[in-house]
């Protein structure tokens, strides 16, 4: 349909139009009925024109326009091959018709528009820069996509060697086959030269210590003659061997034997120190052996000594165990941390981990299958900000204590500094904080992460409790007043009034926050100050103090620069805490943390005796157990197994879950004399301890089945075989966690009866955690977990394009593999495109025109004499177009209006009754006008009376008076 409308709803005011028509007939008795009933239907159309309008109508139309978009590979695997793309789309556009419009991008790791549609486009200097390390085909047909439009036949011409390295290239193209766009392919050859490269490193995945081995790098030569090369590898950095060999043409295989010494993952690397290379990137390949010794176990601490006891205790039950701080180091990555059977955490807050930690321990856990116990501390559970994490996902308890009768009444005022030192990072060259008067250019704005914080911290809170957001320069304003915590769409509203301005009065702001939560009913009123601390007025520590005064506690965030000891004892005195802040990017999370902190009185102190709830390993034989003088009150999840218990309120306090493939295990109280020093000295606190980590340990795996993973050209397969034959029922899954923390989860096929198989999309360089499960009928018959690794991007590998690739976009997109260019504008088989125009303005138009005509014609007497002296005024204004004396035209038709105008005036009656007048006497004849004389001008008739009325004299009003001056007129002419 070629009109359309983008509100029909106001089509039904169409009704109103007959409703117009009856009423317009209802005439005044000035004009004629035939100029009436004109009148009414121009009203009649101006009101429809007026509806339509508003209902939004456009005009379609069919564009017989070609638009091609032209996506050229740039990418280091293409290299200058993409040359030949140049001259074939300089073919094409020569066949193009002069309405034919075309445009060009490039892509790599990302897609960049080289320039618009238009007609005749220039392909001779493609001046786009894109990084060649990867390919993304489909980011590069979306850009095609939205460049394209909708308007006329679209048509996309990909111009690749078909190696993807990241994003579904078929399922973009079949995007755009739905939206009507063709998407053809035209494969353009590797621009790699001659090269020698490390195709691949093959290593066991696995080996028991003592255990001998073959480390074999297997390099692949591209060219037709042999070449020559020195092979190195190393182990964990140390060279183990070296040589000099000749590569063949096609692969070459060198083996390095080995030997299984200490325990622990061992990282091997093959590369190429000298030789016939032209692609350096592709000169290493790299593979990961993981040397299977007793059990073992990782400490991870949040503060320095936090683990000292618990790490003592393992090792006092012959637990091999290693140790790590939050303050020295990173939680390891995946390969490495698969050494262990086991991570224990010692009161480490969210924070430290980090996200990619919590992802890291997510796939050790979850899909590997090895074991997590977390224990309490000031640092851990809801007073580490555990809530919402990925971390709570995998452990057995909330952080939250989910009992609302539990929890008391909160109100925070988040009181955040926006003064002009608020705008952006002030940094030293040694990348220390520094003064006000070195703010960086382009450096990290605070005001941004002041938004992200406080948005974060209200959606922390509870829906009862009271928030406010005060912002302060020089001045304080209430951006968010004091209530209950309002919707995301009020918060983020309030945020975009912060702006960095002026300068910095945090005592003004301090008294503002005071006052106002003086006001509001809550068991607990908390302040949190988020500011550089950059001003030296000396009430700061005296006003925190009269907060505490009042029972308003108060903490303090800093960015690590300004009165750092100012603001330290700001806290104390308002019985708060102090964050120095120096991580400008952890500060969303230490707000957060700091928020759930003052609003849920988690720690419980006292004196507790743990009860058993459950029975386990660490349970059997627990008859009693030493006092505990606090913890960390959760909620236990549903389906979590509670095996102590602690307080009146029976919180959780040994809770464990099976979390996918592994087990987690919460513990509440902490690890140290703090709160477990009868724990400490028990006789039997290492043999607990021992119990609790060891039924985390992950199941053995079956001698007789192997797992291996290897990255490829097409990926990273996953291989499952067994050295007898699965059942018939057994079914296998795969999940491949990417470097990016990324997880896909596949089902592997069934090759024959000993083995699963599959592909899963991988091509960027890192580490992947490869986890495999066969089960029959919901049981496990084997699990385990590997890495795998790929040492740089499919980009810098071997061998030409991927036909079968290219194929399969051309196919997804509806298009053609390897057309000719003189068919790229070919509108055959294009789907038609579709502009619209919006007609409203002209319909408003319409109209606005018809309301001046209707009243004009209901209020003025039109007759025949009036049409022809409008045709003679138009004659004579065309003759006179170039001159004339105009003055004398527009005298003449003015003089016609007014005749007009004076006969309407004379036809008005009164309601007065009138007498018949005396029949006038009969006129005296004409006398012919002398040839070539002017005619008189002539003089306006008085139109003759309406039907069934005879003209009488008037009484009253206007048209007395005017009888009454004619009467005069004639009296003095007779």
């Amino acid at each position: 349909m070629p009109v359309s409308f983008d509100d029909p709803r106001w089509l039904l005011a169409l009704l109103l139009v007959p409703v117009v028509l009856a009423l317009g007939r209802r005439g005044t008795g000035v004009v004629r009925a035939r100029q009436l009933r004109v009148a009414t239907w121009l009203r009649a159309v101006g009101v429809a024109a007026l509806v339509l309008a508003l209902a939004g109508p456009r005009w379609s139309s069919a564009g017989d326009t070609v638009d091609v978009a032209f996506l050229v590979d740039a990418s280091d695997s293409v290299g200058a091959a993409r040359l030949a793309a140049t001259d074939w789309m300089r073919e094409a556009i020569a066949t193009a018709d002069e309405r034919d419009r075309g445009a060009v991008a490039l892509f790599g790791r990302e897609a960049r528009l080289e320039h618009s549609l238009r007609a005749d486009p220039s392909v001779t200097d493609l001046a786009t820069v894109v990084d060649g390390s990867a390919t993304d085909i489909a980011r590069a047909l979306r850009l095609g996509q939205g460049v394209l439009g909708s308007e006329h036949r679209r048509r996309a011409i990909l111009f690749t060697d078909g190696r993807a390295t990241s994003g579904d290239a078929v399922a973009a193209a079949r995007e755009l086959a739905d939206a009507g766009v063709q998407v053809d392919v035209v494969p353009v050859a590797s621009g790699q030269a001659a090269d020698v490269l490390v195709e691949e490193v093959r290593a066991p995945n696995r080996v028991r210590q003592g255990e001998s081995f073959d480390v074999v790098g297997v390099l692949r030569n591209t060219g037709v003659s042999p070449a020559d090369v020195v092979v190195v590898v190393t182990a964990d950095g140390a060279e183990v061997h070296r040589e000099d060999v000749t590569a063949a043409p096609g692969r070459t295989e060198v083996p390095v034997p080995q030997v299984a010494e200490e325990d622990g993952t061992v990282r091997y690397e093959v590369r190429l120190a000298s030789g016939a290379s032209s692609v350096p990137e592709n000169d290493v390949g790299r593979a990961g052996v993981q040397v299977q010794g007793p059990p073992k176990v990782l400490v991870y601490e949040g503060e320095p000594g936090a683990g000292d006891d618990l790490a003592r205790a393992l090792t006092a039950a012959a637990v091999p165990t290693d140790r790590l701080g939050a303050a020295d180091a990173a939680l390891p990555p995946l390969d490495r941390l698969l050494d262990y059977d086991a991570v224990v955490l010692v009161d480490v807050p969210a924070a430290e981990l980090g996200d990619s930690g919590m992802v890291t321990l997510e796939a050790f856990v979850r899909d590997a299958g090895h074991g997590l116990v977390t224990v309490g501390g000031d640092d851990a559970y809801g007073m580490g900000g555990y809530d919402g994490t990925t971390l709570e996902e995998l452990l057995p308890v909330f952080a939250r204590v989910k009992d609302p009768k539990r929890r008391p009444s909160v109100a925070e005022a988040l009181v955040v500094d926006v003064s002009g030192s608020m705008a952006a990072c002030h940094c030293r060259p040694d990348g220390f904080a520094g003064g006000p008067g070195m703010t960086e250019e382009g450096g990290i704005n605070k005001t941004d992460i002041t938004k992200e914080a406080v948005a974060r911290a209200v959606r922390a809170l509870e829906s009862q409790d009271t928030v406010g957001v005060l912002a302060f320069n020089a001045t304080a304003e209430w951006v968010l007043p004091l209530q209950q915590v309002p919707s995301d769409a009020i918060v983020d509203e309030a945020l975009a009034k912060l702006h960095p301005d002026g300068p910095t009065d945090v005592v003004n702001a301090l008294e503002e926050a005071i006052a106002g939560l003086k006001d509001v009913e809550a068991r607990l009123r908390h302040i949190v100050l988020f500011t550089d601390g950059f001003s030296e007025d000396p009430r700061m520590v005296e006003v925190s103090r009269s907060a505490a005064e009042a029972g308003i506690t108060l903490s303090v965030v800093a960015t690590g620069e300004g009165t750092g000891e100012v603001l330290r004892r700001m806290a104390e005195a308002g019985n708060g805490r102090y964050y120095p802040g120096r991580d400008l990017f952890s500060i969303p999370d230490i707000i957060v943390s700091e928020v759930q902190f003052a609003a849920r009185p988690l720690i419980n102190e006292g004196s507790f005796l743990p009860v058993v709830s459950g029975i386990d390993a660490p349970t059997e034989d627990l008859t009693a157990t030493p006092p505990l003088l606090g913890y960390v009150a959760t909620t236990a999840k549903p389906t979590a197994r509670t095996l102590l218990q602690i307080g009146e309120e029976r919180d959780p306090l040994l809770t464990t879950w099976q979390a996918g493939l592994g087990q987690a295990v919460a513990w509440t109280s902490d690890a140290t004399a703090r709160w477990s020093s009868a724990w400490v000295s028990w006789d039997r606190y290492s043999e607990f301890w021992a119990d609790v980590v060891k039924t985390t340990y992950p199941a053995g795996s079956d001698v007789g089945v192997a797992l291996e993973a290897t990255t490829g050209p097409g990926g990273l397969r996953v291989r499952v075989d067994a050295a007898g034959a699965f059942p018939a029922e057994a079914s296998g899954t795969a999940v491949v966690t990417a470097p990016d923390g990324t997880r896909t989860e596949v089902d592997l096929q069934r090759i024959d009866l000993a083995t699963f198989e599959a592909i899963v999309p991988g091509a960027g360089e890192g580490v992947y955690g490869v986890s495999a499960r066969i089960t029959r009928n919901g049981t496990d018959l084997y699990r385990d977990a590997t890495t795998a690794i790929r040492s740089y991007s499919a980009e810098y590998a071997a061998g030409s394009g991927d036909e079968l690739a290219l194929q399969r976009i051309a196919e997804a997109g509806g298009g053609r593999l390897d057309p000719e260019p003189a068919t790229a504008f070919d509108p055959a088989g294009l789907a038609p495109g579709s502009s619209s125009r919006e007609l409203w303005p002209w319909l408003a138009l319409l109209a606005l025109l018809t309301l001046p005509a209707d009243v004009g014609l209901r209020r003025l007497r039109l007759e025949r004499e009036d049409a022809h002296r409008a045709r003679a005024w138009v004659r004579r204004r065309l003759r006179r177009r170039g001159g004339g004396d105009d003055g004398e035209v527009r005298s003449e038709a003015t003089e016609g209006l007014l005749a007009a105008r004076e006969r309407a005036r004379t036809r008005q009656t009164v309601s007065a009754p009138t007498e018949r007048p005396t029949p006038a006497a009969p006129s005296a004849p004409t006398e012919r006008p002398t040839p070539g004389a002017s005619p008189p001008e002539p003089t306006p008739e008085a139109p003759p009376p309406p039907r069934g009325d005879e003209p009488g004299p008037r009484t009253g009003g206007a048209g007395g008076l005017l009888d009454a001056r004619r009467r005069a007129r004639g009296d003095q002419s007779g």
